[in-house]
């Protein structure tokens, strides 16, 4: 075979929310990159595609609704909810194009020779489960390779529900090619793979029509192996870029696609600062760029001294996330110790002192981990709220293959052969009832009402209004302890001990 024709897709997400926040399927960028590198023709449809004309068309706009550092919300339609989840008062939906306009993007593309789904959550698994059908609809017998965080974390159930051809189980890149290669007689596409990770191409984000910002990887895999996260089985190995490739390829992409904002996508953004991050962004100031940087994903504020606060605050970081998760002792060393409450105020008043407003930082609380109690939750997020920071709360999903999720099957918090929609963060996964959720639902009240104050400066420690007001606030979450005794004791014990 001359040239093979492969068609990549990102799906759909099914759920009772979601929200374009720097969101790109940056793995398969990568695979197509790489194929199309080797000789490979490739196509491309993202099922959460806003610049879609046909989508525009009929939303009425010659353009999406971009918020904030061109982030913003998808188009949304209402469909069933599914019975595991029904008992959630939201309505729940899929996000993306309609499905005529992607069963049209499907035959425009014409037959290929096989169809890459890339997956992300678990519980989203009906937005791939519902592409597969559709191409095999349209493309009888063109072999389909599943791949992605659903699929590397929950293969047999990937294997069973969906049915792809092959299976790909962490970074796709050189096993998709040998696959390829093998499959369509290819032998050029399993040649020569990188040994190095800077040896792969960038990410293909010409194939998008248009894009807002630009997604970025420093380094794949995590070093941590923190009890609810599932990074280090999805990547086990921690590798990362020489810093003199990474500006290349900012300065590079972002002159190219003419984009100003640029989010990391890292787990361990400022691992070894000395030997990474902190040359990075020293090169980068010194080409006195205008471009905008995003951390969605939380950082560690060990590693934010007054030199990191001062490069990260001159290089425009606008998007600073750092990942407390809880003050309780007991918890930071069970969790992996990433950071004491006194470097969290440390790296705060470094960023301050850099230049930072409070307002502009925030700071990730877990919320709703096995035997965690209400107490630690809102004892961490006012500890957050002494410093003048935001809060994000970060609900608990127990995320198969972390020591979290075992925890939770063992001591009876959560079945063993679940349904992957009861894994959403949404509901309470380990609680899995209206009430339990309506219980999270209001600690994230107090949360909005803690940052609805920061944001204009006000702190519950001053004034006596807002203090009476969040005293208010947890006498109410103490009545409904005990209107819900048994199951709170159990679920959601008060003390925590």
């Amino acid at each position: 075979m001359d040239r093979p024709r492969v068609l990549c897709i990102n799906p759909w997400i099914y759920d009772f929310s979601a929200y374009d926040y720097f969101s790109k399927p940056i793995g398969l960028l990568y695979i197509a990159a790489y194929l199309r590198a080797r000789g490979a023709r490739v196509d491309f449809i993202d099922c959460l595609d806003k610049y879609h004309p046909e989508l525009l068309q009929r939303q009425g706009r010659e353009r999406p609704k971009i918020r904030k550092y061109g982030t913003g919300p998808w188009h949304r339609e209402v469909v069933p909810t599914p019975t595991p989840v029904a008992f959630i008062p939201r309505r729940y939906a899929r996000y993306g194009l309609p499905e005529d306009i992607f069963r049209r993007e499907l035959q425009r593309c014409g037959t290929p020779d096989a169809v890459l789904v890339t997956s992300f959550m678990t519980y989203w698994y009906p937005g791939p489960r519902r592409v597969v059908e559709m191409v095999r609809q349209v493309f009888p017998g063109v072999p389909v390779i599943l791949g992605g965080i659903y699929a590397t974390l929950m293969p047999d159930h990937a294997r069973r529900v969906i049915q792809p051809d092959a299976l790909i189980q962490g970074p796709g890149e050189v096993p998709v090619a040998q696959l390829l290669a093998d499959w369509l007689h290819c032998p050029s596409l399993a040649e020569s793979p990188p040994e190095d990770i800077d040896d792969y191409p960038y990410p293909a984000f010409d194939l998008y029509r248009k894009l807002d910002y630009l997604v970025v990887m420093t380094s794949r895999g995590c070093p941590f192996r923190c009890t609810f996260c599932a990074t280090y089985t999805i990547d086990s190995r921690f590798t990362q870029r020489r810093p003199d490739k990474v500006v290349e390829e900012i300065l590079t992409q972002t002159r190219r696609f003419r984009v100003r904002d640029v989010a990391f996508y890292d787990d361990a953004l400022l691992m070894q600062p000395e030997r990474r991050i902190k040359p990075i962004l020293w090169e980068l100031l010194r080409h006195r760029h205008r471009l905008r940087f995003h951390t969605p994903n939380g950082l560690h504020g060990r590693f934010i001294d007054e030199e990191m606060a001062y490069l990260l605050y001159a290089n425009h970081f606008r998007t600073i996330r750092i990942s407390l998760e809880s003050v309780a002792g007991e918890r930071r060393r069970d969790i992996h110790n990433k950071i004491t409450p006194g470097e969290m105020t440390r790296a705060v008043q470094n960023l301050i002192k850099a230049g930072y407003q409070p307002k502009d930082i925030e700071t990730y609380i877990m919320m709703g981990l096995p035997s965690q109690s209400i107490e630690e939750v809102v004892e961490t997020m006012l500890y957050a709220h002494s410093l003048g920071v935001l809060i994000r709360l970060a609900a608990f999903s127990p995320i198969p293959g972390t020591v979290d999720y075992q925890r939770a099957v063992e001591n009876g918090y959560f079945p063993s052969q679940a349904d992957p929609l009861l894994t959403n963060k949404t509901i309470g996964p380990l609680f899995r009832t209206r009430e339990a959720y309506e219980r999270f639902h209001r600690v994230n009240q107090l949360a909005h009402m803690l940052n609805e104050g920061a944001k204009r400066g006000v702190s519950l420690f001053r004034p006596a209004a807002f203090r009476n007001a969040l005293q208010a606030a947890l006498e109410d979450l103490a009545r409904d302890h005990e209107t819900h005794g048994p199951e709170v004791s159990r679920k959601f014990p008060v003390s925590g001990r």
